[in-house]
């Protein structure tokens, strides 16, 4: 009887020993999974959330693991870096759980309570200890300053290519007028005068883009000062190519000013003008600023050109979009430029269009000025 009192104490001291060990195992991972600088969210079998460590929980934006969003992480919103929706089967969570698979660094454009990331996504199976799947781990990274800095370099490159592109032809176009026996005289100088304003837009452009690319990536912002939008209105218009069937106008108040950054400014209006100017056969292309309410000064480009349809307007400021491939030469990303140049300098743009009838574009600007008194 003894013996037998004796092997169940020692049994059941190392019953508690194994367990406060298992305790202690336990613990030490929950730490470590706690400290992990990703986030890691593991999830049962039937899609419920098994555990998430606080760094999910902040890169989610959620305040608890048993927050309702959590639980429903197949139904948050989020989109494919080309903008297609993600469904709830596309998530790699569901894939996972589904067939097994792993998924490497998938990456997702999430919203989340209004903010929107770049998540990068990972997940693997979880399998218990018979073979039996019995879950999915997944790994969450905000990479949203991350993709945008890359996202930043990508499009200097491309933007580079397609604005520098204009003024390069008039270069080389002049250079084979001088070189072909314009040397001398009047004409060599009408030849020279365009390859100097050539080389003066160039550096004007490469000083705007690279602006705008590190603004873009937060490294800076743009540095301001007063513009007075009068004499800029009309630098672009003089800069239009002229046109026997087509009316360039600007109005303006004379003592109309922003302060903001001007080669931004002039680089989007630039853009605006020319689009408008390519696109408009005959009528006119007005180019217009007024002070609104509220410190904000706008910017208006208007043509009696086609027009853009209804179905085309969501796309317009898209990157590579072109709406008539068969229209007017380019690329697409002119007007994509002018979303982001407004994005830069916190300000707003508006496209009105009926097809027909022509286009206006509102650049609208904060911190409108004026010339008087100065």
């Amino acid at each position: 009887m003894i013996e037998r009192e004796h092997l169940e104490r020692d049994f059941e001291r190392r019953v508690l020993e194994r367990t406060a060990a298992l305790e202690a195992e336990r613990a030490r991972l929950e730490a470590v999974i706690e400290n992990i600088p990703e986030g890691v969210v593991v999830v049962n079998q039937d899609g419920t959330v098994h555990l998430a460590n606080a760094e999910a929980l902040r890169v989610l934006r959620r305040t608890s693991m048993e927050a309702p969003e959590l639980a429903r992480w197949h139904e948050l919103e989020a989109y494919h870096l080309d903008g297609r929706p993600v469904e709830p089967d596309e998530w790699p969570m569901s894939r996972t759980l589904a067939t097994g698979e792993q998924v490497r660094s998938n990456k997702y454009e999430a919203v989340l309570q209004g903010h929107r990331i770049i998540l990068e996504i990972s997940t693997a199976p979880v399998v218990s200890a018979s073979g039996e799947p019995s879950g999915c781990l997944a790994v969450f990274r905000d990479v949203s300053i991350r993709e945008q800095a890359e996202r930043a370099e990508r499009d200097f490159v491309t933007n580079a290519a397609h604005e520098l592109q204009s003024p390069l032809a008039a270069i080389v176009s002049a250079i084979e007028v001088l070189q072909a026996g314009a040397k001398d005289g009047p004409e060599r100088d009408v030849f020279l005068t365009h390859i100097e304003r050539g080389v003066d837009r160039l550096a004007r452009l490469v000083r705007t883009l690279l602006v705008l690319a590190r603004t873009q990536i937060g490294l800076e912002a743009p540095r301001d000062e007063v513009v007075e939008l009068c004499p800029l209105l009309h630098d672009v218009r003089a800069s239009l190519p002229p046109s026997s069937s087509v009316e360039l106008e600007v109005y303006c108040p004379q003592d109309l000013a922003v302060l903001t950054n001007r080669e931004l400014v002039e680089h989007a209006v630039v853009n605006l003008a020319e689009n408008a100017a390519k696109h408009t056969k005959e009528g006119r292309v007005v180019l217009s600023a007024r002070e609104l309410a509220g410190g904000v000064t706008e910017i208006c480009v208007s043509d009696t050109g086609p027009g853009i349809s209804a179905a085309e307007r969501p796309r317009i400021f898209e990157r590579f979009y072109r709406g008539d491939p068969n229209g007017a030469p380019g690329f697409g990303l002119g007007l994509a430029i002018v979303r982001a140049v407004a994005d830069a300098l916190g300000g707003e743009l508006e496209l009105d269009s009926r097809v027909g009838a022509g286009t206006m574009v509102r650049l609208r600007i904060p911190h409108a000025a004026s010339m008087v008194g100065r």
